[in-house]
């Protein structure tokens, strides 16, 4: 991929766009996302902060690949890359950014709003890999070659939105830049995250120990993790800050709480647009419970995860508060007489 410095990158969305799920793709008189079935809305024209994570990925060594096959076959290569590359940014609902021949740029966060887009990236970055060593698998059959990839993760505030006479969505930041810069320092077939993505995700993921590296354009060491692994976190990782201005919802699920401490249970459900602060909501009703002394189990519908009715209460099953043990049929009554 080449080096650049102008900290930005453009997705072109000209025409109605999906505020749910984030699809950009949509005919031009279309009124509901054909992906989701949401309500659509017309392209952003205003820029925006947005808080992301940009995923930088590179092959290696792309220029020996195109002394050894030619153009033609690298293109087959590079083409067969992009088309699961970009199937993959689309499963955990980011956006393709560039694409320089030899490697993307895709951002996780804009222009639709993701609380969780550290892990969604983190989770599309090991899927690339996983990806690119199908590829490679195949290339090195066919031609003889070793194809390996290069991923980098950083995750910040950037201002996101049109830019240009040419209608181009664009993220545009230091973040964007610094993203590269990883990429630049990951060892073939790794993903190396920043420290801000590293922060994001700690709860859920595997990382290597702590390295200094130096990059272009700083005077000093920056502090990087290699991902190893990851999973579906229970909650989005950081500090807590204060919740202002819920005083009203809080007054009603607090009284919901109170009824259920007493016996008298309730379901009460949370609806909003995405980053309206629901997850904080809950956080919130959660800790109060724990502090009045009332047993707390939390469940999550894994944002990225297969589609499934029941994968929501398959968490807390395994050892429900008061139950315990192995899987049996008299847990399982026990279960039962609790719900």
């Amino acid at each position: 991929m080449g080096d650049t410095d102008d900290g930005r990158g453009a997705v072109p969305v000209t025409g109605p766009w999906c505020g749910s799920c984030g699809r950009t793709e949509l005919p031009p008189d279309s009124r509901f996302c054909n992906k989701c079935g949401a309500p659509v809305t017309s392209a952003p024209t205003t820029a925006e902060y947005k808080q992301v994570t940009v995923l930088f990925a590179d092959v290696v060594h792309s220029m020996d690949i195109a002394a050894a096959v030619g153009a033609e076959r690298l293109r087959e290569i590079m083409g067969n890359l992009l088309n699961r590359c970009t199937a993959v940014v689309s499963r955990y609902d980011g956006s393709l950014s560039q694409f320089t021949g030899d490697g993307i740029m895709a951002v996780f966060g804009a222009p639709m709003a993701l609380e969780d887009h550290a892990v969604r990236a983190c989770l599309a970055a090991l899927a690339i890999q996983e990806e690119a060593k199908r590829v490679a698998a195949e290339a090195r059959d066919r031609d003889g070659i070793d194809l390996w990839l290069r991923v980098g993760l950083n995750s910040g505030q950037v201002i996101a939105g049109e830019i240009g006479s040419g209608s181009r969505y664009a993220t545009i930041g230091v973040q964007v830049g610094m993203a590269q810069r990883m990429e630049s320092v990951a060892p073939p077939g790794g993903v190396m995250l920043s420290a801000s993505t590293a922060q994001l995700v700690a709860e859920s993921a595997t990382l290597g120990a702590a390295e200094w590296v130096h990059i272009k354009g700083a005077a000093e060491p920056v502090r990087v993790h290699r991902l190893l692994s990851i999973g579906e976190p229970h909650r989005v990782a950081g500090a807590e800050s204060d919740l202002v201005g819920r005083r009203r919802e809080l007054s009603v699920v607090e009284g919901a709480l109170q009824r259920a401490i007493d016996g008298h249970g309730a379901v009460v459900g949370v609806v909003g647009p995405p980053g309206i602060g629901k997850s904080r909501l809950a956080r919130e009703v959660a800790a109060m419970a724990g502090r009045r002394g009332g047993p707390v189990v939390s469940a999550f519908c894994g944002s990225a995860g297969p589609p499934g009715p029941l994968r929501v209460v398959t968490p807390p099953l395994p050892a429900p508060p008061g139950t315990g043990g192995p899987e049996t049929s008299g847990r399982r009554k026990r279960v039962g007489g609790q719900t």
